[in-house]
């Protein structure tokens, strides 16, 4: 079993680390905290510049078609360089498909998987280009649909955009669910206007996902826990580009932000503790002595040579070396061990207790006068003596000296001379120099 001081040690170690650990986590919260804040400002900005790199892309699409040739097709069906034609009723076609799968090379460099499908619808709507043809675009194609692009352009607010010379000529919806796929996704309608007549309606559909994939790489680029949706401690809303609708947020929360710090911290805490651990370790080898507890007399003695006032006893173990001659040095070593023990019983904790030798130990007392010292001396000698030690009749003699003006060699050599006053006298006594 651990004796009460062992114990009483270890209890004090670990509320030293708990209290280092919980310093760190604030510490660690308060600055990750405060990174993710910074961060998320940059992750919005990044995420609106994706969409206006979306829009400057798409919007390249209309010199293309501008400057096109056409070809005659009949009613039906066609399959151009990846891309799909509906033909309505035999008319001129434009020759679009390449520029279509030009378009995707370079919005899928930007956005990758997230891009869901384009289409170019003519008006009035005798064709259609798809890259690729889904199920839900049918309704575009089946005759009595003249005027669904028409429709768009004014549900959308996009009558007239050629007039714009800055902001959107474009616009984004909000998310939807395709039916077919059970896909959520975002439309971007580009209107090509010509001669103030709508030609045609450019449509991107982008998946939703594009804003959780963003955020999700960005974490993991930048090491943030930046949420796209959920509740936060902390949020922004705001909307895309050339969006009224659909309000997005981003944000963070405590508790991710406490779990992404919780191991590093006490990681660091714990390198912290041992640190300390370690250089105390090594200061305290350097300044006591590790049997008894003491001050070390090569590191105390710089301290005494200083003093000019001094109220010091120099206690000796009487006939120690017959103990250890007797009983073996592990048995002299446990003595001085209990001795010293007692010895710490006695003194406050401002008074010093220095090993001074192999069984001989200086005690330097603050503010103690003649009297008062003599007293102290006795009561360490009496401790000593009324209890066996380690089974033991332990006796000490003591030597003492107060002075206030004096070298601490002179104090040292007057103490010494009674210490041998002490053991000429029969041992077990108190000599005070005089």
């Amino acid at each position: 079993m651990p004796s009460r001081k062992k114990t009483n040690e270890i209890f004090s170690e670990m509320r030293i680390f708990f209290k280092i650990l919980a310093v760190v986590l604030c510490v660690f919260f308060a600055c990750y905290f405060l990174f993710n804040t910074v961060s998320l400002a940059r992750l919005e900005r990044a995420v609106v510049n994706d969409y206006k790199s979306i829009y400057s892309i798409s919007r390249r699409f209309s010199s293309y078609y501008n400057n096109v040739d056409s070809v005659s097709l009949e009613k039906g069906r066609y399959y151009k360089n990846g891309v799909d034609i509906v033909v309505n009723s035999d008319t001129n076609v434009k020759v679009l498909s390449i520029g279509i799968k030009k378009l995707r090379t370079e919005l899928e460099k930007l956005i990758g998987d997230n891009l869901w499908t384009i289409a170019v619808f003519q008006n009035p709507s005798k064709y259609v280009h798809f890259d690729p043809l889904r199920k839900n675009y049918e309704m575009f194609y089946q005759e009595g649909n003249k005027d669904v692009i028409e429709d768009i352009v004014d549900k959308e607010s996009l009558r007239a955009t050629y007039q714009s010379f800055y902001g959107c000529n474009l616009k984004l919806t909000e998310k939807y669910k395709e039916d077919e796929t059970h896909e959520l996704i975002r439309s971007m309608f580009y209107p090509i206007y010509n001669k103030k007549h709508l030609d045609s309606l450019l449509v991107v559909d982008i998946k939703a996902s594009l804003l959780y994939d963003k955020v999700t790489k960005f974490n993991k680029e930048y090491n943030t826990v930046i949420n796209w949706q959920g509740s936060n401690t902390y949020q922004k809303s705001m909307y895309l580009p050339c969006s009224e609708q659909d309000e997005i947020t981003l944000g963070i929360g405590f508790v991710d932000v406490f779990k992404e710090i919780l191991i590093p911290s006490i990681l660091f805490a714990l390198s912290f503790f041992f640190l300390r651990v370690n250089y105390n370790r090594r200061k305290y080898l350097l300044q006591f002595d590790r049997m008894t507890g003491f001050y070390r007399r090569d590191f105390y003695e710089k301290r005494l040579k200083r003093m000019r006032t001094h109220a010091l006893l120099i206690i000796d173990i009487d006939h120690f070396k017959r103990i250890n001659d007797t009983y073996g040095h592990k048995k002299g070593d446990d003595v001085i061990q209990e001795i010293a023990e007692r010895i710490l019983g006695t003194i406050r904790r401002k008074d010093a207790a220095i090993r001074w030798g192999g069984e001989e130990f200086l005690i330097t007392f603050k503010s103690l006068s003649y009297e008062q010292l003599e007293v102290k001396a006795e009561n360490i000698r009496a401790a000593i003596e009324k209890e066996l030690v380690k089974k033991l009749a332990i006796t000490v003699s003591i030597g003492g000296v107060v002075d206030a003006d004096m070298s601490f060699s002179e104090a040292y050599k007057l103490a010494d001379s009674a210490l041998y006053l002490s053991k000429e006298n029969g041992r077990n006594r108190v000599t005070m120099a005089d």
